[in-house]
């Protein structure tokens, strides 16, 4: 049963006491009679127990010894008044130093029960100790006295004081009781303490006592609350032996273990040995029953028992129902909770905060209007809702996402003074991110600090995350230096939320740099965090780098898991570097799974091997790893490829056989086949058996057939189709409008072309670099005639800039703004063809239009001056990149160090390199980028050597792998050029 809290009463320790009071009061009671004065009856109604204390400690103690002890039992008479322990105590070492004769039993005994607090229990024993220490034996107190003053510090869980009375009363040669060993073993049962507890059993036991309950009852508890349910058990069926009779309390312990343990099969049988035992189970023990039978989901079992309590002689509490009403909240039967609310109103038990809270935490899952109902109707009642009540109801909402209705919620919350927590700001910005509401978001993070509340690490992170899943890596990062400018410390979450981000914005080595940072911060990478920098680097195809992050993943002790192991697969495989995947997979001794055989079965179909990825089916199968449509569907687009239709269709009927539906993907695949071998009515065939199996088609299954109306010229019937899938809810792609802007361009039909590309930017679908080389190549047809044929793979090498304007002009006039991915799909045309001089032009173009370039139109531009050998122009561009506060990518460093190098310009190259170094790049990276795969490929031994040497000096984080791996290639690229110089002296 809970403890109620004590009664408010003046503070004991501390002197609170006036000392004209004090000196007065010492003056009165030193003369006679002095309880008759008037002087004293005009003082008594200002004297505290604190004056008392302050009296009796008065240096150098004047009052004689009898006096104190009168005037403390006459003023203790006073209607109003009541000592306190600190009162107590100073008489207590007043009379004890004097070794005055008094009643010291009595007093302590008065003490004790004034002692409503664990630091009151603290000075009764120390006025215990001082009482033993000043005088002696002669003032030693009863076992009774020590017996109670044992019992109330049992009472505040005070064992280590215990045990400084339990020395006491042996030191005064008393021997202790029953009761003395039974306090002494129960507490420390109660604490979990069992070794202690049976010391003080066994000195029972040597000194020759019987055994009660009592003792039994404490050993069981302790055995209990050690989990050791087998020795409690055995306990409670030897007691009779013990002599011990067993009573409601001994069961009901041990049946609260088996429930807590989820054993209540076992806690039911001990309810029918207690009835055969003439024990009457109580209510406790059936709410106890009740809740171990909710907590294993038989929820039915425990209504049947709760509905038979009434028969059995007991009436349920408040506690019992709410038992019941927790069981079913959790058991998502919240119809069945409120039910139990309304049989406990109706049987006179009212419902508390409890039996509210925990309804509306049930109603919030699905059904939070109900929820936000009950509240108000409780609230009518005299309920009080708190912080936790209103964040179930906002939390509700929010995972239903109807985060209006949450903001609401929010705001009656503050209107009633209660203050959001910040577990309740927290699910508020989580939902507001995933939203997209990224400016209501930001001013909950601001209405944070206004309350004077600190965000945590959850808070920020969850801004973060969502900020990168939403692509908004920038507004990510910013919360991440006010996270740091706050002084909290991110987590692995929070960088591994960074990493990804930055990796889906293509900053690779910012999210590189990320590792050294977290290492700083004293945090290891996990294997999420490789695995999502390994897909990174397999994004940008560099598998060297890929490996390395690998081996450096295995080497900090980590242990690759499937997904990293699938991710450097699968970028293997769709890189036609299958037999590489495979040969690395079986060195690794890696058991293939579902998802690596259908990465290798996709990598070797691409290269032409169908044979042996027909194989792999067979063996996958063989292993127990059921192949699924996917799998399939790989297959099909190998051998559709390689024109083998007929090879592709049986597949069908295997996949029937084995149990596997068709996919969307498949038929796709084996609908755009049979459109290019010219089959249109077996395609349409297929489509029908596709829509009547419940697959919907997808913007690529439309794309298809728009694709085939368009080269036939059938435009009509390619736009009906693009209205019939948007109809159809199946948005367009950007693949989707390509393909009808090159039918449209075509035919000729420019005008309907340019309204294409209106109609995709107003549907936010946003053009790609082939949607502006496909527009150019078609702009560019018309403008020479159409008898002319145009290449748009070698459109970029004789297009001039007055084809580019003439577009620009012509987008503007049908309503298109040219944007910066217009200009830098143009740009990154031209820089495919070294084309610097039009690219600049471009984008001195974009500059006039007030439109900024943007990172990859900068990272293309330096590739392009160092392609051309402009390395001057390029090293402005980097400088631009930086006053823009954008991080040049290490391939761009690359390109120029090296370039520099070639060109003899080592000086250059080297400051450059070192300027680098003070940036935010991981040094790793650095030796793998530029030392490793840019100057030592290049044969510039001599200065990568030189700036090995620079970042050692600086102290950059290098680890001993990396370095092992250029120090290495340094010897061999040194004796290759020794090799080489032979040769040539031959």
């Amino acid at each position: 049963m809970p403890r109620l809290p004590p009664v408010p009463r003046p503070a004991a320790a501390a002197s609170t006491s006036t000392p004209d009071i004090v000196a007065e009061l010492g003056r009165i009671i030193s003369t006679r009679r002095w309880n008759k004065g008037a002087a004293y009856k005009r003082l008594a109604p200002s004297v505290t127990a604190a004056h008392v204390a302050d009296l009796f400690r008065a240096p150098p103690a004047p009052l004689h010894p009898a006096t104190a002890l009168a005037y403390f039992e006459w003023v203790g008479r006073r209607p109003g008044f009541r000592h306190t322990t600190a009162s107590h105590a100073a008489l207590l070492q007043l009379l004890a130093r004097r070794r005055a004769p008094a009643n010291y039993d009595k007093l302590v005994v008065s003490m004790i029960s004034c002692s409503d607090t664990a630091e009151d229990m603290r000075e009764v024993v120390d006025a215990i100790q001082a009482i033993r220490r000043t005088g002696g034996a002669r003032l030693a107190l009863s076992p009774k006295c020590y017996n109670l003053a044992l019992r109330s510090l049992s009472r505040f869980d005070m064992t280590e004081h215990m045990g400084k009375v339990y020395s006491q009363l042996v030191q005064d040669g008393l021997l202790p009781d029953t009761v003395t060993y039974n306090t002494m073993i129960m507490a420390y049962c109660k604490e979990g303490s069992l070794a202690i507890a049976q010391r003080y059993f066994q000195l029972l036991r040597e000194s020759g006592m019987e055994l009660d309950t009592f003792t039994c009852n404490a050993l069981v508890l302790g055995y209990c609350r050690t989990g050791d349910l087998r020795k409690a058990c055995w306990l409670l069926l030897m007691m009779p032996l013990l002599g011990c009779r067993r009573n409601e309390y001994s069961y009901t312990i041990v049946i609260q273990g088996l429930c807590e343990a989820r054993r209540v099969w076992e806690s039911l049988v001990l309810l029918s040995m207690m009835q055969q035992d003439a024990c009457s189970p109580n209510l406790r023990t059936y709410t106890l029953l009740i809740k171990g039978l909710c907590k294993e989901d038989r929820i039915d079992d425990a209504r049947v028992l709760l509905d038979d309590l009434p028969q059995r002689g007991v009436f349920p509490s408040v506690r019992t129902y709410n038992t019941m009403i927790d069981g079913y909240c959790k058991s998502g039967r919240t119809k069945d909770a409120l039910g139990i609310k309304s049989l406990m109103e109706g049987n006179g038990c009212d419902p508390d905060d409890w039996t509210y809270n925990s309804l509306i935490h049930g109603l919030c899952d699905g059904k939070t209007d109900e929820a936000e109902e009950l509240l108000n109707s409780a609230i009518a009642r005299g309920f009080t809702p708190t912080v936790v009540t209103f964040t179930n109801i906002i939390n509700g909402y929010c995972k239903a996402e109807r985060i209006d209705d949450a903001l609401r919620v929010k705001n009656i919350m503050m209107s009633s003074k209660c203050k959001l927590d910040l577990q309740a700001y927290g699910v508020l910005i989580n939902v507001l991110v995933k939203k997209d509401r990224i400016k209501e978001a930001k001013e909950t993070l601001n209405e944070i600090f206004a309350n004077g509340l600190a965000p945590n690490v959850v808070i920020y992170t969850s801004i973060i995350d969502g900020y990168c899943k939403l692509g908004k890596v920038g507004a990510a990062l910013e919360v991440f230096k006010l996270m740091e400018r706050e002084g909290c410390r991110p987590n692995v979450w929070t960088y591994s939320s960074l990493i990804y981000g930055l990796i889906r914005d293509q900053k690779l080595h910012k999210a590189m740099a990320l590792i050294t940072k977290m290492q700083e911060d004293g945090i290891t990478p996990g294997v999420i965090t490789y695995t999502t920098l390994i897909q990174g680097q397999c994004n940008r195809h560099d598998f060297d780098n890929a490996f390395r992050l690998f081996e450096m993943m295995e080497q900090n002790g980590l242990t690759p898991d499937e997904q990293a192991y699938n991710v450097l697969t699968d970028a293997l495989c769709k890189s036609r570097r299958a037999e590489e995947a495979y040969s690395f997979l079986v060195r690794k001794g890696v058991v293939l799974t579902e998802v690596t055989y259908t990465s290798l079965i996709d990598g070797f179909s691409k290269a032409g091997n169908t044979d042996f990825a027909a194989t792999l089916i067979e063996k996958m199968i063989n292993e127990g790893c059921k192949p699924d449509s996917y799998t399939y569907s790989v297959l099909l687009h190998a051998l559709c490829k390689q024109k083998k239709l007929h090879q592709a269709l049986p597949i069908l009927d295997q996949m029937t056989l084995r149990g596997i539906k068709c996919n969307i993907v498949s038929y796709t695949i084996l609908i755009d086949e049979m459109i290019r071998e010219g089959k249109h009515d077996h395609a349409k065939r297929l489509f029908s058996e596709m829509t009547s199996s419940g697959q919907m088609p997808s913007a690529t299954t439309y794309t298809v057939f728009i694709n085939s109306y368009c080269k036939i010229g059938q435009i009509e019937e390619a736009e009906h189709l693009i209205g019939e899938m948007e109809r159809g809810g199946v948005s367009p792609d950007v693949v989707t409008y390509n393909v009808f802007i090159d039918g449209c361009g075509h035919m000729g039909y420019m005008d309907r072309a340019f309204s294409t590309l209106k109609r995709m930017i107003d549907a936010s679908c946003e053009p790609n670099y082939w949607t502006y080389c496909l527009l150019l190549k078609h702009f560019l047809k018309t403008s020479l005639g159409n008898a002319h044929y145009v290449d748009a793979s070698g459109l970029w090498n004789w297009i001039e800039l007055d084809t580019v304007w003439r577009l620009l002009d012509r987008m503007v006039k049908y309503g298109v703004n040219p944007t910066v991915e217009t200009y830098g799909s143009i740009i990154t045309g031209f820089c495919k063809a070294t084309r610097l001089e039009e690219a600049c032009a471009l984008l001195d173009h974009m500059f006039g239009k007030g439109i900024s370039p943007n990172e990859e139109i900068y990272t293309m531009l330096i590739k392009c001056c160092c392609d051309t050998k402009h390395f001057k122009k390029a090293l402005s561009f980097v400088s631009n990149m930086i006053d823009c506060r954008f991080q040049p990518h290490l391939e761009s460093y690359q390109y120029l160090i090296t370039g520099l190098c070639d060109e003899g310009d080592y000086d250059k190259a080297k400051s450059l390199f070192c300027e680098l170094l003070g940036m935010d790049y991981n040094h790793n990276e650095v030796v793998w980028k530029i030392l490793n795969d840019g100057l030592l490929k290049a044969g510039h031994v001599d200065i990568c050597s030189q700036l090995l040497s620079a970042m050692e000096n600086r102290q950059c984080h290098i680890n001993t792998q990396t370095y092992a791996m250029v120090t290495n290639s340094m010897h061999e690229a040194s004796g290759s050029v020794v090799s080489e110089l032979r040769g040539e002296a031959a």
